[in-house]
């Protein structure tokens, strides 16, 4: 199973089969608490780890331009708090870059979700895709192709 996480208050996370059949979805919510984040990222580990072949794939990010000191830190934080949670487990973090992701999966967005959202919704036609979740589940669906390509 893949799991793909793209982080931040208003991010996801997703898990995929090595078919390719999407099994869980889980939108950040910006008003949960940090604790709430991370049962939300352990509780997907937990489900990936009856998968001997599982990978962790999470969106490579940084400080960006016009980030308020308030919104980095917390950003920061939730990065922080996903990553520590993966590593926990001993885990490897695939950690990949938007630019990367984006191109192999055919999306690239220049900051738009919309076009994110009608590419996961393309490419999962029968799932209910959000804003919030089209990016893990694309970052996810990377992963699943990189596995294949090995």
């Amino acid at each position: 199973m893949i799991l793909g996480i793209d982080p931040g208050v208003r991010g996801g996370l997703a898990i995929l089969q090595a078919d390719g059949k999407l099994v869980h979805v889980q939108a950040f919510d910006p008003k949960d608490t940090e604790h709430r984040l991370v049962y939300e990222v352990i509780h997907a580990l937990d489900l990936i780890e009856v998968d001997p072949f599982h990978q962790v794939y999470v969106e490579r990010v940084g400080y960006m331009r016009g980030d308020g000191g308030k919104g980095a830190f917390t950003f920061g934080k939730i990065v922080g708090l996903i990553h520590g949670a993966v590593l926990s487990r001993s885990l490897f973090l695939h950690q990949v870059s938007p630019q990367m992701w984006q191109t192999r999966m055919e999306c690239l967005t220049g900051g738009n979700k919309n076009i994110s959202k009608r590419r996961a919704q393309h490419l999962f036609p029968y799932e209910k895709i959000t804003h919030a979740v089209a990016d893990a589940i694309l970052i996810a669906e990377f992963g699943r192709r990189q596995s294949l390509s090995f």
